[in-house]
């Protein structure tokens, strides 16, 4: 890795422990990308079936409010 100032270049070897804390940051960089994806893809669907409830519910009302009447 090589850090860059106006002065001058200096260059700095990871240790294994920042390779290995560098490894997980990519991993796990990688897995929330994956997991945003799928969660963009799937909540029009949670939303369809919220939205399909509380349709059903408000029917119900109404068709409860109808009989009372």
């Amino acid at each position: 890795m090589t850090k860059k100032t106006e002065e001058e270049s200096v260059e700095v070897e990871l240790t294994p422990q920042q390779i290995n804390m560098q490894a997980h940051i990519q991993s796990l960089t990688s897995k929330i990308n994956k997991h945003q994806f799928e969660i963009d893809e799937l909540m029009p669907s949670l939303n369809m079936y919220k939205q399909a409830l509380t349709d059903s519910m408000k029917e119900q009302v109404d068709d409860i409010s109808q009989e009372k009447k």
